[in-house]
Order: C-alpha cells, then sequence, then structure tokens
C-alpha cells in the first residue's frame, strides 16, 4: 500500500495508460497495421493525459507560497521549528506496529477493509471519500505506518497543512523515512513555518534520497526562500548542481520550471528565457512556458 501513496506524494509517478476511444477498424489495413494505429491512439492519448497532469502539478509546485487559506505567520512562534527526534534515534523496529499487533485479528480485518477503500479512492484522487475512510483509524492504530502516511497524503492533497504534518511527522517517527520530506516540508511552507521548512530540507539533503525526492524538496525549500522575498538565495538554491540533461526525466523539467519562475521574479531574464526555452524544447505544451516564454522576448 504504501508504494501507491509514496508515488502520490512526491508527485512523480506514472499514469496508467488511458483507453482511447474506440477506432472504427479500416477495411484498407492489415492485422498489424491496425495494431500500430491502436497503439499509436494509445499513446497519443497518454501524452495528452500526462501533458495535463504535468501542468496541474508543476504550477503547485511554484504557487504553494501564493495560496491565499495557508495562515499567517503568528509573531514569535517562527525562530524555534517543532521539537523532534533525530533521525539517528528514530524508527526503531520496536516503534511501529503492524495492524493486526495494533488492533487484534478481528478488529484488524476490518480496518483494513477500510485502508483499501482509502488507498483505491486516493488512487482515484477522489481524497475527500479517502479520508472518510481514513478518519478515526490513527487513533484507533496510532504505529501503523501505513496508516499514517496515507492519512498524512490524503490531508495534504485536501490542503490541510497542519493535520497532514502532523501525520506525516509521526510516519516518520514510526519509520525513520526521508522520502516524504518534500511533503513535510511542503505543508510547513504553506503554513509559513519557514524553521520547519529548513530544519526538514537539512534532514533531507542528508539523507541521501534520490536525485528525483532531492528535487522535489529543494523546489519547496527554494520556493519558501522566494516566498519571502529572497529571491537571489532561492535562485542560488534551486541552481545548486543543476544541468540540464540531454535526457530530461520528470523531476527535471519540474525544477526547470520553477528555477525560470524565480530567475524571472529575480530579474535575471536571459536565465529565465534559456529556461523556459529549453522546457518548450522539451515539450511545447508543457505547463504555460511558451506564453512565459514569448511574453520574455
Amino acid at each position: 500500500m504504501g508504494s501507491v501513496a509514496r508515488k502520490g506524494a512526491a508527485k512523480i509517478h506514472e499514469e496508467p495508460l488511458p483507453v482511447p476511444d474506440e477506432i472504427p477498424p479500416d477495411p484498407d489495413l492489415t492485422p498489424e497495421e491496425a495494431e500500430e494505429a491502436r497503439l499509436r491512439a494509445e499513446r497519443r492519448a497518454a501524452r495528452q493525459a500526462r501533458t495535463k497532469q504535468l501542468r496541474s502539478e508543476a504550477r503547485e509546485a511554484v504557487e504553494r507560497g501564493n495560496l491565499t487559506e495557508a495562515p499567517a505567520a503568528k509573531p514569535g512562534k517562527q525562530s524555534r521549528g517543532r521539537r523532534r527526534t533525530p533521525l539517528s534515534e528514530s524508527g526503531s523496529p520496536s516503534q511501529s506496529q503492524k495492524l493486526e499487533e495494533a488492533v487484534g485479528q478481528r478488529m484488524a480485518v476490518t480496518l483494513r477493509q477500510r485502508l483499501e477503500r482509502a488507498e483505491d479512492a486516493y488512487e482515484q484522487e477522489d481524497y475527500r471519500r479517502a479520508w472518510r475512510s481514513l478518519d478515526g483509524m490513527t487513533k484507533e492504530a496510532p504505529k501503523v505506518p501505513e496508516i499514517r502516511e496515507l492519512a498524512g497524503l490524503t490531508l495534504y492533497r485536501l490542503g490541510r497543512w497542519d493535520l497532514a504534518a502532523r501525520e506525516l511527522e509521526a510516519n516518520r517517527e514510526l519509520t525513520g523515512r526521508t522520502d516524504l520530506h518534500p511533503v513535510l516540508a511542503d505543508c510547513y511552507r504553506a503554513q509559513r513555518r519557514w524553521t520547519d521548512v529548513e530544519l526538514i530540507w537539512a534532514e533531507l539533503r542528508a539523507s541521501g534520497e534520490s536525485s528525483a525526492v532531492l528535487a522535489e524538496g529543494r523546489i519547496v525549500a527554494a520556493g519558501a526562500l522566494g516566498d519571502r522575498g529572497e529571491l537571489i538565495e532561492a535562485v542560488r538554491l534551486l541552481s545548486a548542481d543543476f544541468q540540464l540533461p540531454r535526457r530530461a526525466k520528470e523531476h527535471h523539467l519540474r525544477q526547470a520550471y520553477a528555477l525560470a519562475d524565480l530567475c524571472e521574479r529575480a530579474g535575471e531574464i536571459p536565465r529565465a528565457r534559456e529556461l523556459f526555452g529549453w522546457l518548450r524544447d522539451q515539450d511545447e505544451l508543457y505547463v504555460d512556458v511558451a506564453e512565459r516564454l514569448e511574453a520574455l522576448r
């Protein structure tokens, strides 16, 4: 179950291929040609669906700081971050439990069914329905990581930043994992809890996570700097060790887009133009790069 939730968290997942509309058979095509035509239509539909998703996700990466629902920073609350156990001391096997160990075999059957329904709803991006299944489960089985993880990710998708952070912090304590840190940092960014963003980013940077997860965390950390008006520092952070690759993966596109946005805001127009141009060359329909590039000419 956890792998499904993690894919939704870092936004670096592959969508199932959509089934294209039924194509009427062409009597002039051989069976091999008809099959190739069907596969082309399927690939085209998949590209269109993926482009739509990428537009939404990339825009989220640079707009998180402008969320109108995020609470204003409270005076005197930003100098110290949340007290948390260092990872070297957390995540011991005795801390976490399997569902059956936590609630007993009989109740575990019921909770497992609810968890599966929540997972199915999450996969379908029906986060309200997912939460209806999850609500209350963290109190019934507080030391079961898969419950805390999916609860945190669902609350994150619902924009309930404080509650999402609480669940993801609990999952961190239970497992010692850092692959969800970009999501956790984004929860704190939305609440203007800058110190916690910095602490989570520092922990992630030292974790040895994959380049894709680190790129997600770097986008959030740089975005938080940009939210505070520290644009030069934000550009420097997001530019560190970043080069436009010959074969771009999704996290390269997301980082390039976030960096281009920050460069434009910082007045580094040639660099912004270069990045938006590269993104257009990769995919001319990616987010709004064509329009933004045209505006910089």
